[in-house]
C-alpha cells in the first residue's frame, strides 16, 4: 500500500487487480490499451488524478472501509504534496509504484495460469 502525506492526513492508496478493473471499466479500454495508458500516464492530469483516487478507492475496499472522499479530494490531494512534479515527488512515486503493482500482479496471474495447466506427457 502507498501512502500520500498531504498536509493534514496519510491517504492510502492501493493498486492490483481490483484497480486495474476499475480503471479499464471507468475507461472503457482494455488491457492492452491499459498498458498503452501507464506508458503515458505522466501526460494526462485526468489519467493521473483517476490513478490516485482509484488507488484510494481500492485501499477503502480491501481495508473494508467507506468511500468518504471524492475525486476533487484527490485533485486536493495533488495540490497539498506539490503538484505532480513537486520536489518532493510523491506522485511521481505513486505513478512508479502503479507500473510495478502491475506488473507483479500481470506477473502473478500468468504463474497462476501456468500452474493449472494440465501437464502433457509424451506417451511412448
Amino acid at each position: 500500500m502507498f501512502e500520500l502525506k498531504t498536509n493534514n492526513n496519510t491517504i492510502h492508496l492501493k493498486w492490483g487487480t481490483w484497480s486495474m478493473r476499475e480503471f479499464t471499466k471507468q475507461n472503457n479500454i482494455g488491457i492492452d490499451e491499459y498498458f498503452k495508458v501507464l506508458s503515458t500516464a505522466q501526460t494526462s492530469l485526468d489519467i493521473i488524478v483517476q490513478l490516485v483516487y482509484i488507488g484510494y478507492k481500492s485501499a477503502c475496499v480491501s481495508k473494508k472501509d467507506e468511500v468518504i472522499y471524492t475525486i476533487d479530494d484527490a485533485c486536493e490531494w495533488i495540490d497539498e504534496v506539490g503538484s505532480i512534479f513537486s520536489e518532493e515527488g510523491q506522485i511521481i512515486d505513486y505513478l512508479k509504484y502503479v507500473v510495478e503493482s502491475t506488473v507483479h500482479t500481470i506477473t502473478g496471474v500468468k504463474k497462476e495460469e501456468e500452474k493449472k495447466k494440465p501437464n502433457k506427457a509424451k506417451l511412448g
